[in-house]
C-alpha cells in the first residue's frame, strides 16, 4: 500500500498539476490525503478545486482557510493598501471565483480522516486533533499531544498547516507533516508532499515515509496572480518565489479564526471522515 499526502496546495494548480505528475511517475497512491486548505491564497482557486475533484481515491479534509470561506467572516473591502488588508480580501477574492456551488463543496468536508491499516489507524487532520489553526511542529511536546482525543490505535498522525515538512517521534506516536504542495514556508519553492509506503499492518511496523520536492514552473503561476486581479500579487509573488512568508504572525481577526461550536476537531458533530 503506498499513501500520499498532498497539503496546503492554496490555489496554486500549477504546483499540484506537477506533484500529481511526480506522484504518477512514482506508480501513483493507494491512497490520497489531502489535508485542506485547497484554494485560498492562489491565483486559480477555482481550476485547483476543479482538479482536486477529479482525483481518483482521494480523501479531502477542511483547513481553517477552507472555514473561513465558507463562514463568510472575511471583509468584503480592504481597509488600507498594506499587505494584510490585501490578503484578507483576496478570501473575498477567491469566494466569488469559486461560486455557490464551489463554496457548498468546501462545506461537505470533514476535519479528519482515520484509515486503518491492520491493528493501527492512521489519523488526518490540518492543524492538530485539537484545532485546526494549531499546527503540529517541533514545538509540539508529548503533554501537549496527550490534551487530545488521540486514540490510543493511532500510531501516525498527519497533519497540514504549518507549510513545513517534519517527521518526528512524540513519544510513541509518529507524528507527520507533509509541508506545502502549492505555498512552502521552508526556504525550499519547490512543491513538497509525502508518499508513505511499506506498511507492515500485521506485526505493527513502522511505514517508510519519503518527501518529495518537485520543481515546477513559479513564474507561471506568479504570471496568474498578475493577470487574474488577484489583490495580494505582490506579496503572493514574493511567498512563492522566496518560500518564505512576510509577517511571523495570523493576520486574521478574531471574527474569521473562530471556530464553529467552540469544539475540538475530533468532536464537531458531522465533520467526520472514514476510509
Amino acid at each position: 500500500m503506498q499513501i500520499a499526502i498532498i497539503s496546503d496546495i492554496h490555489g496554486n494548480v500549477v504546483a499540484l498539476e506537477a506533484v500529481l505528475q511526480d506522484l504518477e511517475r512514482q506508480g501513483g497512491a493507494d491512497h490520497i490525503v489531502i489535508p485542506g486548505d485547497l484554494v485560498a491564497f492562489g491565483p486559480a482557486p477555482y481550476e485547483t478545486l476543479a482538479l482536486v475533484r477529479q482525483i481518483k481515491n482521494t480523501r479531502l479534509l477542511s483547513g481553517n482557510t477552507d472555514r473561513y470561506l465558507i463562514q463568510k467572516s472575511y471583509p468584503s473591502t480592504m481597509t488600507d493598501d498594506s499587505w494584510q488588508s490585501r490578503l484578507l480580501y483576496s478570501f473575498h477574492w477567491t469566494a466569488e471565483r469559486l461560486g455557490t456551488e464551489g463554496l457548498d463543496f468546501l462545506k461537505t468536508l470533514p476535519f479528519f480522516q482515520l484509515l486503518p491499516l491492520g491493528s493501527q489507524q492512521l489519523l488526518a487532520v490540518h492543524g492538530s486533533p485539537r484545532h485546526d489553526e494549531e499546527g503540529l511542529s517541533l514545538k509540539t511536546t508529548p503533554a501537549d499531544l496527550a490534551a487530545m482525543a488521540i486514540a490510543p490505535e493511532v500510531t501516525l498522525l498527519i497533519g497540514g498547516h504549518t507549510h513545513v515538512p517534519m517527521d518526528r517521534f512524540i513519544g510513541d506516536l509518529r507524528v507527520l507533516n507533509a509541508g506545502s504542495v502549492g505555498l512552502p514556508f521552508d526556504g525550499d519553492p519547490r512543491a513538497c508532499y509525502a508518499l508513505i509506503s511499506n506498511f507492515d499492518t500485521e506485526n505493527n511496523g513502522m511505514p517508510h515515509i519519503e518527501f518529495r520536492r518537485v520543481a515546477y514552473d513559479i513564474e507561471k503561476a506568479v504570471h496568474q496572480f498578475f493577470t487574474t486581479d488577484y489583490p495580494a500579487a505582490e506579496v503572493s509573488a514574493y511567498n512563492l518565489r522566496t518560500a518564505r512568508s512576510l509577517g511571523s504572525s495570523p493576520i486574521y481577526p478574531a471574527e474569521m479564526r473562530r471556530q464553529k461550536a467552540g469544539q475540538p476537531v475530533l468532536t464537531v458533530p458531522g465533520r467526520v471522515g472514514a476510509f
